[in-house]
């Protein structure tokens, strides 16, 4: 008796639950706009339930890998179930009935008129039509404000097109996955996009390439296949489906730029068509280490502070791209002499060498002379970690304690980045305080000198004087402008002046 009534009191207590009280599914519809058969928008719905006052904020892409203010290419926005506001231009209020259905319509266009310029931010902004798109999820999706927690479904609708389609959201089609799937996610869609499938130390991978290149789809399906062995086998998870999306990039005669951006389950690449495939190597292994790095080991920073964290999650992950390359044979040794003496030049040669991480954070996305200095400061620190940690079992030890204690944890702990939780997991694991040499040469920026055994073996680290070029004016601004900017007044328009790398 006592059994059969408090059953059914907990039986009334679900009946009457609000319908916002169990974990909120968002779906999101995505499908082309097509018009005289050139596709000139897409067209995204978003359905989900109310906030639980009646007050649903919605945040707008904002800036995300380079691209600044990604809410202009957010248009026409059409809610149904409430009434829509927007105080300011990222955000959307839909005010309604606590928990009612809402279902709110907009789309999404072309941050370019035509195909993206080879230097422009190819990842940061919507590439839409005119025969498809190309487009990265953190530039796309609006998301609830304050709803991390929530559900994700997916659904790609292919409006009467004949556009192939790919994209890392497919499983979100069958099953419900985490709202930041939706947001680190790439989906490509064109008529003449190729899908290959391979298999990877026992899961499937799928390569959808669109255009001309120096080698074939299948060349590239192969190689990349090897890669993604190499670093599963050193992490020794990661048994789940991946993807990689690749287009090719028109640029002038003898301009070459392959560019990529990891997604944790995918990776998106741009490309000129004259790159050759060898030279595809290490930068495949550094996207793929990106499925750990930085989201599995701590994750990483959103909006202006994320540049703090790139030594880390840039710099080493070029570190390990190396490391597990010629560990495996992907790469010679010859190759792997050859791009850490180009890392150690361009570090040597850098008018930022000795500038703090402040510095990084400020200029990252301005300044193209400053950007590859977290991922050369990085891997050369990480160089030195492998080093003072070497009686311990050196750096990867560390690295995979990191992914085990990083997983299933508030991320709060640590300040959201891995860069905050390396130290103190290397000294967790191995007893060794790390948190001097992080202060010294990466937030006071001091230069990295390594031993000549760094890389121990047969390598041997020699100190060169290399010339150093210098235009003596402002090359980037006077590129915007046309006009000769930045002169400097002590020196002649070009001169030569000499650092040590």
């Amino acid at each position: 008796m006592i059994i059969k009534t408090l059953a059914a009191g907990l039986a009334a207590a679900l009946v009457s639950a609000p319908a916002w009280a169990a974990t909120p599914i968002d779906a999101y519809r995505l499908s082309p706009v097509v018009e005289n058969g050139k596709v000139t928008a897409l067209a995204i719905t978003l359905t989900l339930p109310a906030d639980a006052d009646g007050e649903t904020r919605l945040k707008l892409p904002d800036a995300w890998g380079g691209g600044e203010k990604l809410w202009r290419f957010v248009k026409d926005p059409v809610v149904t179930g409430g009434t829509l506001s927007a105080p300011d231009e990222k955000t959307w209020v839909v005010r309604s009935k606590p928990g009612a259905p809402l279902t709110v319509r907009y789309r999404v266009i072309s941050a370019y008129d035509g195909e993206p310029p080879v230097d422009s931010v190819n990842y940061g902004q919507p590439i839409v039509g005119p025969d498809g798109f190309y487009v990265i999820g953190h530039t796309v999706f609006v998301r609830p404000e304050g709803r991390d927690g929530d559900r994700a479904r997916f659904t790609w609708d292919q409006a009467g097109s004949d556009l192939v389609f790919a994209s890392d959201l497919e499983p979100l089609i069958k099953a419900p996955g985490k709202l930041d799937d939706l947001s680190a996610s790439v989906a490509i869609a064109y008529k003449d996009l190729t899908i290959l499938e391979r298999e990877a130390a026992g899961a499937p991978l799928r390569l959808a390439a669109r255009g001309t290149f120096a080698f074939t789809p299948a060349a590239f399906a192969d190689m990349a296949a090897h890669t993604i062995a190499d670093s599963r086998a050193f992490w020794g998870d990661a048994k789940e489906p991946f993807l990689i999306t690749l287009s090719d990039l028109n640029a002038p005669k003898g301009w070459t730029s392959f560019r990529g951006t990891g997604l944790g389950d995918a990776f998106a690449v741009i490309s000129t068509r004259n790159v050759p495939l060898d030279q595809y190597k290490l930068f495949l292994a550094h996207e793929y280490f990106h499925t750990w790095n930085s989201n599995r080991l701590g994750g990483s920073q959103d909006g202006p502070q994320e540049p703090a964290g790139y030594w880390f999650s840039e710099g080493f992950t070029d570190y390990y791209a190396r490391r597990l390359s010629l560990r495996s044979g992907f790469v010679s040794l010859e190759a792997f002499v050859k791009d850490w003496n180009e890392a150690l030049q361009a570090y040597g040669l850098s008018p930022f060498r000795a500038a703090p991480n402040a510095t990084i954070v400020a200029r990252f996305w301005s300044d193209r002379t400053l950007q590859k200095l977290p991922y050369h400061r990085g891997a050369l620190f990480a160089v030195l970690m492998e080093a003072q940690l070497k009686a311990k079992g050196g750096l990867d030890p560390v690295m995979l304690a990191m992914r085990d204690y990083a997983k299933g944890r508030d991320r709060a702990e640590w300040n959201f980045a891995a860069a905050n939780l390396f130290p103190r997991i290397a000294k967790a694991r191995t007893g060794i305080d790390v948190t001097s040499e992080l202060d010294r040469y990466v937030t006071r920026g001091m230069p990295i000198a390594l031993a000549p055994d760094a890389f121990g073996g047969c390598l041997t680290v020699e100190r060169v004087t290399r010339p150093k070029f210098d235009r003596g004016f402002d090359g980037d601004a006077s590129q915007k402008t046309g006009v000769i900017t930045g002169v400097l007044s002590t020196a002649p328009p070009t001169r030569r002046a000499c650092a040590t790398a």
